[in-house]
């Protein structure tokens, strides 16, 4: 009988043995998939509940600074209530298990002094925790609250939570090292995000500025080459059209006029009115110049009260008709302010190539036959070679 019992008691044994390892089997295959750090914790807790039938398992893991543990999961009676919260990492059993490196179980009291033996009791209670420790560092551990029943948790529960916790370190650490890889692909990809939006925004203020240049690159190129009170051509942009206009001219074998424009008695009115008056008047006569003028034309202040234009294309018979163009248009009174002033006007035409070959011979042949106007009254005198007596 005695043989009897003893072999039932090894087949009973046996049995344990086969369901324990087939819960481990399944536990281990329930965690070493999954890669989630979150659900890994969970999975940890439900299972360890299951091996070793505990009221309560909670997961408390040592946070990055190593400072405290927080309890990231749990199962079981009043879990709920404490995941999430947190514990100095010098208290309680945790404390304990992380100064030791070794499992809490209720034998470990017999190995400690009267004085701290009673204290634990006390502290402790039914509580089981075993260490998860990692390749790399300590993880935290796996506590057991309470055995279902009422009894003390047995050595057999601490070697079945023990093996399972070597299971389970090494799936939360994967589980880790893979939060950590999203993590870091996250912030890489965040990182290219503002990489793009600063180069973006990087080429969005090149071109912002390269076009502000560009502007400004006209706008002083227009500066250097107009005249600032009236905005038309200065001297140099009118003697560089005609210049052009007379290479076209020679290479087409065509003609080309050049105008020069004074205002009568311009000084009298500086004189009595003042320069702003003078200014404004020198503005409006800008005006009408363009109101005769072709779009191939060139108008031009030279200077004070002399104009130019230059008329490609155009022999004299043609420059006369626009001259008497512009002194029709500069007969009605100027209205500057509160004046009405009146202001006549002389013009000189030359003609490319029989009056000049060269813009300095041009200008010079349209400037003599300007006084020619003045003197005669007439308005405006194309170039004759007896005139250049007079102007000496």
């Amino acid at each position: 009988m005695k043989k009897e019992n003893q072999i039932f008691l090894l087949e009973s044994q046996l049995r344990d043995r086969e369901f324990e390892i087939a819960m481990l089997r399944e536990t281990a295959e329930a965690i070493s998939g999954e890669l989630d750090l979150e659900k890994v914790f969970q999975v940890v807790a439900d299972h360890a509940r299951k091996l070793i039938l505990a009221e309560t398992v909670l997961i408390p893991v040592l946070d990055q600074k190593q400072a405290q543990y927080i309890y990231r999961a749990g199962c079981g009676k009043n879990a709920d209530e404490i995941v999430g919260e947190s514990l100095p990492l010098d208290t309680g059993v945790c404390g304990w298990v992380w100064r030791h490196k070794r499992p809490w179980w209720r034998g470990v009291l017999e190995e400690l002094e009267e004085e701290e033996r009673n204290r634990w009791e006390k502290e402790a209670g039914s509580i089981i925790l075993v260490p998860l420790i990692g390749k790399r560092h300590f993880l935290g551990g796996i506590a057991g609250i309470n055995k279902i029943g009422g009894k003390d948790f047995t050595r057999r529960d601490l070697d079945l939570l023990t093996l399972f916790a070597h299971q389970a370190s090494y799936a939360v650490e994967n589980a880790e090292l893979f939060d950590q890889l999203n993590k870091s692909k996250e912030q890489s990809e965040e990182y290219q995000r503002e990489l793009q939006a600063l180069n973006a925004e990087l080429e969005r203020r090149v071109a912002q500025r390269t076009t502000a240049l560009v502007d400004a690159v006209k706008e002083l190129e227009h500066l250097a080459m107009h005249d600032m009170l009236t905005d038309l051509p200065n001297r140099s942009l009118v003697e560089d059209r005609l210049q052009q206009g007379i290479h076209i001219a020679k290479r087409e074998k065509k003609v080309i006029s050049l105008m020069m424009i004074d205002l009568n008695r311009f000084k009298e009115v500086n004189d009595k009115h003042g320069h702003d008056v003078g200014d404004s008047l020198l503005k409006q006569v800008a005006m009408r110049l363009r109101r005769v003028l072709r779009q191939s034309d060139t108008a031009g202040r030279l200077g004070g009260d002399e104009f130019a234009i230059v008329l490609p294309s155009t022999d004299a018979a043609g420059a006369v008709k626009v001259a008497e163009k512009l002194l029709k248009v500069m007969e009605p009174p100027f209205k500057v302010g509160d004046y009405t002033l009146s202001s006549a006007c002389s013009i000189g035409i030359a003609v490319y190539p029989q009056h000049g070959e060269d813009v300095t011979s041009l200008c010079r042949s349209a400037d003599v036959a300007m006084y020619a106007a003045k003197r005669s009254g007439h308005g405006y005198a194309v170039y004759r070679p007896g005139d250049d007596k007079n102007v000496m």
